[in-house]
């Protein structure tokens, strides 16, 4: 995102985002909470128009281009479940190359046994309580914020920031990423970098991916 500045450049700048970062911190915690409360259930996939529908109006406010896609006859897709993605891009200032952020938007089932409701989202002694929370709609607003907060620090950037959220992960990625990658929405002519914010560790980042 950073093309054409110098290591020694780059080593200044990141105190300056990690304030910026660190100001969002109730933004970030917001937008899990509204994210949380659109019930994205997959099966049967509940919801996606409304969730799209949702990250359209924040990230074009935010300057992105947005494009909805509905996955037409994918596994599930139908009148009453329709598999809609949202794909997002901001191109910059310079050439230089897109990185890619990937979320899926939806969430296994609610199974048994909370205390919390499981689309309310509250914030309990600095926790978020949700189906989704983690997986990923915490990632996914992660993202947003951390590209968010790059762009108000460096909005002259080099290449192109692209940020998607899309369906049916849970339920093998038919309509979401697969059906994406078949339209070549990530061939290397217009995607060069892919991160995934899926939840591992807290601290740990991976070179890679598990499945498709």
């Amino acid at each position: 995102m950073g093309a054409g500045v110098t290591v020694q450049a780059d080593v200044a700048f990141l105190p300056a985002l990690e304030r910026r970062l660190a100001d969002r911190r109730d933004d970030l915690i917001a937008l899990t909470q509204d994210l949380i409360r659109i019930p994205t259930l997959n099966p049967p996939g509940e919801n996606y128009r409304e969730i799209c529908e949702y990250l359209d109006w924040r990230l074009s406010d935010r300057g992105f281009s947005t494009r909805l896609i509905r996955a037409h006859g994918t596994p599930g897709d139908c009148d009453a479940f329709p598999r809609w993605n949202i794909v997002a891009r901001r191109e910059g200032l310079h050439p230089g190359d897109c990185v890619h952020f990937n979320s899926h938007t939806d969430v296994v089932d609610v199974g048994h046994g909370w205390t919390q409701d499981p689309f309310g989202g509250a914030l309990i002694d600095g926790r978020i309580y949700g189906r989704g929370a983690c997986d990923m709609k915490g990632g996914l607003a992660a993202s947003i914020i951390a590209v968010e907060a790059f762009l108000e620090e460096h909005p002259d950037f080099a290449g192109a920031i692209e940020i998607s959220g899309t369906a049916d992960e849970e339920s093998g990625g038919h309509g979401g990423v697969a059906y994406l990658a078949q339209q070549r929405l990530f061939h290397p002519s217009r995607v060069q970098h892919v991160i995934i914010p899926e939840p591992l560790n807290k601290d740990r980042v991976c070179l890679g991916h598990r499945g498709g």
